[in-house]
Order: structure tokens, then sequence, then C-alpha cells
């Protein structure tokens, strides 16, 4: 009886233990920063981009808590948006807006967007 209070015990202590480090704060939602770019061969990070185009370059993904999610960028004093929703499942996280999917993996504090060759990696703030 008390081998398997022991064992109990020690299973309760691992669960909250895991509990307490948290996976990266419940999930996918938060708010997320551009920190790369690959296309046609070049993979570079925020600045070099920024370098390259002659201008400051932002770009913002805030995936909320509700289910929505907002994506601001900007160059030079003008953005564009795109607000939409989003699902996850295990490490896919999958943004809707007018009626097109965007897939992204979630590797730990990492969300990388990828298609036809192209990727964005945005690093969670």
């Amino acid at each position: 009886m008390k081998k398997r209070a022991l064992t109990l015990l020690l299973a309760l202590a691992m669960i909250v233990t895991l509990a307490a480090c948290g996976g990266g704060g419940g999930g996918p939602a938060g708010s997320y920063k551009m920190t790369r770019m690959s296309a046609s061969g070049l993979d570079m990070d925020i600045e070099q981009l920024s370098s390259m185009a002659g201008m400051d370059i932002s770009v913002t993904l805030e995936l909320k808590s509700d289910g929505n999610f907002a994506l601001d960028m900007s160059a030079l004093g003008t953005g564009q948006n795109l607000s939409g929703t989003w699902t996850s499942s295990g490490n896919t996280v999958t943004l809707t807006s007018d009626g097109e999917d965007i897939t992204a993996t979630l590797n730990g504090s990492t969300l990388v967007m990828e298609e036809s060759g192209q990727s964005l990696t945005f690093e969670k703030q």
C-alpha cells in the first residue's frame, strides 16, 4: 500500500512539474514576428531583407485565443493586413482567410509557413 501511494505521489509530482513548465503558454496562441524568409534559393533574415529592400520591413502574426488571427505587414509606414481564423492539430496550424488555407508547422516557439518552395519563419514573442 505504501509503495502504491508513493508511486501515485511521484506521478502527481511529475504532472504538476510538467504543467508548471508550460509548453509555450497554452498552445500556438500568441504574437509572432517574422524572422526569416526563403524563396528561390535565397535564405535571409528580416534584417537582410530590410537592407536589400532599402526599407524597414515588419511582419507580425497574432493568433488570438478566440480562434481568429491578424497578419500585419508593413514597410515604410504603409501596411497590409490579412485576417481570418486559425485552428491547430498536433504541430500543424491552419490559417483560413477568404476561403483559402495556409498551413504552418509549429516547433516549440517557431512557426514556419511553406508553400511552393517558399517559406516564412515566425518566432513567438
